[in-house]
């Protein structure tokens, strides 16, 4: 005959509140992740060259300066002149324009 240990029941118990506790701290996270709809995966995230960027918003790469000055890329800069910009900002930017450069 099977019987019930208490002291198995109250350490079956106590990790199971610590499992609600865990699920409870992940809501916020799953919310976001839900909110994403697969649009960003920031593991993925990585840092671009110019030419890359470009490419990616199908400009030259005169434009990826322009996008700089006008505060629509951060560029990060590697051995003090080589510029990179993270994926997930340049994948932000609309494909197609327009792009506001100027304010009038």
């Amino acid at each position: 005959m099977n019987t019930l240990d208490l002291a198995a029941l109250q350490k079956f118990t106590a990790q199971a509140q610590k499992l609600q506790a865990i699920a409870r701290d992940l809501q916020p996270f799953l919310e976001l992740v839900r909110d994403l709809d697969g649009k960003a995966i920031l593991p993925a995230d990585r840092l671009i060259r110019a030419s890359e960027a470009a490419h990616i918003l199908g400009v030259g790469k005169a434009s990826i300066g322009e996008f700089v000055r006008a505060g629509l890329l951060t560029p990060l800069y590697v051995n003090s002149d080589q510029r990179r910009f993270w994926l997930s900002e340049v994948k932000a930017l609309p494909r197609k324009q327009p792009w506001t450069l100027r304010s009038e």
